[in-house]
């Protein structure tokens, strides 16, 4: 039985982490999945680039972790961070924007609020560092207001809430999760697809390279007829093909 941190990215739950800088969005992460996977700090940015992480949570199963910078990096560098973060928001098939219970102003978060609905990416709000304030009640109120979404309090130092995304989390899993196809939509039903594939000389000898090996098993189980030849091969292959594939 293959271990569970096999699964193939492209197979696992990405779970975007969104948020201004020193909002708590790694305080949360850590919290979320019980590890100390993301760095803690008081200094603003201390997250830089996305950070990609593969683990398995119950009852998530089979799941990457995407900690990004803050949306709000004013840095010399922000510009770029900014736009990574926006790459990793491409990626997500969930995406947790966290807020602080301690900021005031929300137009940045509404703002990728919409980016996410566009997108057509199911958005889930968390509201952190409720331990800090006395007013979680009436934040929750006007953020539910600007953003008409679910809020959730959280607070990533006690743990507090932090099932509760789960939970939530569940139920805005995208129907047509795990059925992401690697030939998509090129292919139907009795096609013959011709694979170049080259031969990865750091592979064992006489074994196939898990991609490839995935791509066959995908075109196979959807009825279609596949010719494997190496780069060397290709136009032979072509010659004799009296049905181009």
């Amino acid at each position: 039985m293959p271990e569970l941190n096999e699964t193939p990215s492209a197979n696992r739950l990405h779970i975007g982490i969104f948020g201004k800088t020193n909002s708590g969005k790694s305080s949360f992460i850590n919290a979320f999945t019980n590890q100390a996977v993301s760095i803690v700090a008081d200094v603003a940015g201390t997250t830089t680039d996305p950070v990609y992480k593969a683990m398995e949570l119950h009852p998530l199963g089979p799941c990457e972790i995407i900690d990004t910078a803050g949306f709000d990096d004013v840095s010399e560098l922000g510009e770029k961070r900014v736009e990574k973060t926006r790459l990793a928001a491409e990626k997500s098939d969930i995406a947790v924007i966290v807020i602080s219970a301690t900021q005031e102003d929300y137009e940045q978060e509404l703002s990728w609020c919409e980016y996410f609905k566009l997108h057509h990416t199911p958005v889930l709000i968390v509201l952190n560092k409720t331990d800090l304030s006395k007013k979680t009640d009436v934040i929750i109120e006007n953020l539910t207001k600007k953003l008409k979404e679910q809020i959730i309090p959280i607070s990533a130092k006690s743990g507090e809430g932090i099932q509760d995304v789960k939970t939530e989390m569940i139920r805005l899993i995208p129907e047509n999760h795990g059925q992401r196809l690697i030939t998509g939509n090129l292919v139907a039903k009795s096609d013959l697809v011709l694979l170049v594939m080259p031969q990865d000389i750091q592979a064992p000898k006489g074994r196939l390279i898990l991609p490839q090996v995935q791509t066959i098993r995908e075109l196979l189980d959807r009825q279609c007829m596949v010719m494997c030849v190496t780069t060397d091969q290709l136009e032979e292959a072509l010659r004799n093909l009296t049905v181009p594939p």
